[in-house]
């Protein structure tokens, strides 16, 4: 799926298996695409995340822009590279000295995004469903 077929507002939930800390983080929220340009989309996601003293509100903000051939890019609200946005394919991000490995799948229905995270200060994986609203 391209982000082009993601337009509009999802609910998503979220598990965040931290290993090293042995727990697991229910998160729960809407995540909106819209477009900001003809090759530009903004991807911003708010909602709750359950922690042991209560919920604790979050908020993400990442656009996701159109480059040549076809190809799209994930990038930090900030401007700096995320991911390639690849459907059923490895992604990756080095984050020295962590490494983030990913994945996307599903259909316009509903969607998974799958992450891990290894190094010497991170040992979790993130998994998110989408379904649109």
């Amino acid at each position: 799926m391209t982000p082009d077929e993601l337009l509009g507002t999802w609910h998503f939930t979220r598990m965040v298996d931290d290993r090293r800390d042995d727990r697991r983080i229910p998160v729960h929220g809407t995540a909106t695409f819209s477009r900001s340009g003809p090759d530009r989309i903004v991807w911003v996601e708010s909602g709750t995340m359950g922690l042991p003293g209560g919920e604790v509100p979050i908020s993400t903000e990442r656009v996701l822009e159109h480059g040549p051939e076809g190809s799209w890019a994930t990038n930090f609200a900030d401007g700096r590279g995320f991911h390639d946005w690849r459907w059923s394919a490895e992604l990756v991000h080095d984050c020295a000295p962590d490494l983030y490995s990913g994945r996307l799948d599903g259909d316009a229905s509903g969607w998974r995004m799958r992450w891990a995270a290894s190094g010497p200060s991170k040992d979790y994986v993130i998994e998110t469903s989408y379904r649109r609203l």
